[in-house]
């Protein structure tokens, strides 16, 4: 009773008044910084969720283009194989020997044009 008398009561519930808006502001802001946290994290989820995506779905293309193209290859050699079997009537061991070195000699080809190739750097390119 001895505050009451102290005080008057408008200065004290101006008081209280500027209190209960400093603490609902202060809430406020840590309410709208908690959303904001979380709508970012949100963001970044999903930006990785689609970068990842499109990573994982190139790698797939990527392994089924190549084994497609390795398949595509076995079958080439085979009928390159059969072609010197039957129609140039020679023996499975010289048509297996033609194909093979044929394809050593088409390695060495492109190793010798890959590696005689000039290298640019980037300060010569601009």
């Amino acid at each position: 009773m001895a505050e009451n008398q102290l005080i008057p009561r408008s200065e004290r519930v101006r008081a209280e008044a500027r209190d209960t808006d400093w603490a609902t502001l202060i809430g406020r802001a840590v309410d709208d910084l908690t959303r904001i946290m979380h709508s970012e994290g949100q963001l970044l989820v999903a930006g990785v969720r689609g970068a990842l995506s499109e990573g994982i779905d190139r790698v797939v293309a990527l392994v089924a283009t190549g084994v497609a193209m390795a398949a595509g290859a076995m079958c080439m050699l085979a009928a390159a194989i059969l072609f010197l079997h039957e129609y140039l009537m020679l023996p499975w061991w010289q048509s297996c020997g033609i194909v093979g070195l044929a394809l050593f000699a088409i390695s060495l080809a492109l190793g010798a044009f890959a590696t005689s190739r000039p290298k640019t750097s980037a300060l010569e390119v601009s």
